[in-house]
């Protein structure tokens, strides 16, 4: 049986501040206010038991077109169509008709403070780049009048997309725009870091991305930089991070699963520290990662097997010293409509909870202790964490396991009197799908050494 598995490690000596880069574990809210009430004390509840660092607002495409002070994201599609070839003009459209039939007549940014103090995050906010006004000094404005830390601006999101490029913005247009928004921002709030979108990576000689790279690199007017992440497992054609169409493979699911497992530890142990590394060589700069998740699709969607990879990310973060450039991350997505990428799903008005839900509620007890290193050992496609506080005490031993292995605790002289909390959440199969409830199984224990 697979499974994920933590140990906590209880001493009872009184718990100090966090010291693991804490903006990692952070959440994505596009479409979640369309589609999920923050006034529904059940959904607010769950979030809260996530425990998010940090909260990304308005989102990716939303946050190149928002409008603050006016009804959801205040699109105007006159702008939207000026400037997007892709679907998001349908997609605006459509978020505008969901909110048009629930009565939505609230700015999103108010929902947003509502979520952000409900669960103590902090914010970091997306510029619409399109408009030169004040808009996001007024965003900044309002999550400081209430209390709510604002840790960095996102200068546009995936703005070298062929979507943006194809209506003819280019990276004249973006070092424009950028760098008078970040000269904006810094002139009121000089110690508010900007971060730049730079493109992906891997292009052939002259191409646009290449470009649009290295005219960014020979520039410093802010302090990190944007990339987005999506783990491609599954054969096919995709696009910004989704799966359009998918090829079979394997003689089964099975077969096919174990495929795709493969791939995705390839891409967290290799693929994905070389890409990081290639960014830092390029940019010297930190990394925001304001989205990331395994590719969303329709055959992996909500199984055990997304579950894993997340789990596994956020570990690999924590430990893997090729990965410390990234200083910021948030999940994408936190709630919406789709199958595959946000954690609660609106599914016919009713809310479903996706199968990363509980794997990421697990992540996130690292943040309620002291932990300041993280150790990682490898055992074939087993890895078990090791997370220590300031004073050298292991509290938490995380357990991913891609195999059909059984795990011992080992009731070392380390290990004395103490009391162990294990939880497990696990399935036979890679590709079984959890429930509405986002349960696949989970098993709690106890275990007193004396």
């Amino acid at each position: 049986m697979r499974k994920i598995i933590i140990i906590l490690l209880f001493s009872f000596e009184g718990l100090m501040a966090q010291s693991v880069h804490e903006n990692i574990f952070g959440f994505a809210t596009s479409n979640t206010f369309t589609y999920c009430d923050v006034n529904d004390t059940s959904f607010l509840n769950k979030v809260i038991a996530l425990q998010p660092k940090l909260l990304r607002f308005p989102g990716g495409a939303v946050g190149n077109f928002y409008h603050y002070g006016k009804n959801g994201y205040g699109f105007d599609f006159a702008e939207v169509d000026k400037f997007h070839d892709g679907k998001f003009p349908k997609r605006s459209r459509g978020l505008e008709s969901s909110r048009n039939k629930k009565n939505q007549q609230q700015d999103y940014i108010d929902d947003f403070i509502i979520l952000a103090k409900a669960t103590n995050a902090k914010a970091v906010l997306v510029a619409n780049l399109f408009i030169d006004n004040n808009d996001i000094i007024l965003m900044i404005e309002k999550l400081v009048a209430n209390n709510i830390e604002v840790v960095g601006v996102e200068l546009g999101s995936e703005l070298s997309n062929r979507s943006y490029f194809t209506k003819g913005y280019t990276i004249d247009d973006y070092v424009v725009s950028a760098k008078k928004c970040s000269e904006k921002i810094k002139g009121k709030y000089p110690d508010l870091k900007t971060a730049i979108v730079v493109a992906p990576l891997g292009k052939r000689n002259g191409h646009r991305h290449n470009l649009w790279n290295e005219r960014l690199a020979k520039l410093d007017f802010y302090d990190a930089i944007i990339i987005h992440s999506y783990a491609k497992v599954t054969k096919g054609k995709d696009r910004y991070g989704q799966m359009i169409s998918e090829e079979a493979e394997g003689e089964s699911k099975a077969e096919a699963f174990e495929i795709y497992k493969n791939r995705a530890i390839a891409y967290l142990t290799d693929e994905y520290p070389k890409e990081v590394k290639a960014y830092v060589n390029l940019f010297n700069k930190p990394i925001w990662v304001t989205e990331w998740n395994l590719q969303m699709s329709k055959t992996t969607g909500n199984t055990l097997l997304q579950s894993l990879f997340v789990a596994h990310y956020l570990l690999e973060l924590m430990s893997n010293p090729d990965l410390s450039a990234i200083e910021l991350t948030t999940y994408h997505n936190l709630g919406g409509r789709d199958f595959s990428g946000s954690i609660f799903r609106n599914n016919k008005e009713e809310m479903e909870i996706q199968s990363t839900y509980y794997p990421l509620k697990m992540i996130g007890k690292i943040f309620e202790h002291d932990i300041v290193r993280v150790e990682k050992k490898r055992f074939n496609d087993y890895f078990s964490y090791s997370c220590y506080n300031i004073e050298g005490v292991k509290k938490f031993i995380f357990s991913i396991d891609w195999e059909n292995n059984i795990v011992e605790l080992q009731t070392s002289s380390e290990f004395n009197k103490y009391i162990f909390d294990v939880v497990e959440y696990k399935s036979d199969d890679l590709f079984d799908i959890a429930n509405v409830n986002g349960l696949l199984e989970l098993d709690s224990s106890r275990i007193i050494i004396d």
